[in-house]
């Protein structure tokens, strides 16, 4: 599902690429660098990574887990007229052969009620859902 709230620009490239299904024949995604930035017990963080499908099958990320927040969620962040704001995602949409680029104000998965403080040079697992069963494990390295 696409959010009304997102920009013209940003409807049009996720609709032209949702479809309906998504299989896998066990290629993983590849994820370069992933990253979070430092956060206190109980506050929240930010998630920032690529996902490059190498497949020949759609992925569609339908969720995230971080094994140090209690809620983990896609989020687009915004400037309208000057005000930032920030819209949740349901589900994303990898092509075969395309990525999709997770970054400071822009895409980015949410992690929120941190059970632990994230010092730099802290790592996280972090788990991203597919539609079906697919679940992609990957550890995260926290920096500035």
């Amino acid at each position: 599902m696409i959010p009304a709230s997102c920009s013209p620009a940003l409807r049009a490239a996720l609709a032209a690429a949702c479809l309906a299904g998504c299989g896998s024949k066990g290629d993983h995604a590849d994820l370069p660098t992933p990253y979070m930035r430092p956060a206190e017990l109980g506050a929240s963080s930010a998630l920032y990574f690529t996902v490059r499908n190498p497949s020949s099958d759609t992925l569609v990320l339908i969720g995230a887990e971080i094994d140090v927040a209690e809620q983990a969620g896609f989020h687009q962040s915004m400037d309208h007229n000057g005000m930032a704001s920030m819209h949740p995602i349901d589900s994303l949409v990898v092509l075969p052969g395309d990525s999709v680029r997770f970054s400071e104000r822009g895409l980015h998965v949410m992690a929120t009620g941190l059970r632990a403080p994230l010092g730099v040079g802290d790592t996280v697992a972090v788990r991203l859902r597919y539609r079906g069963t697919r679940v992609d494990t990957v550890r995260v390295l926290v920096r500035e």
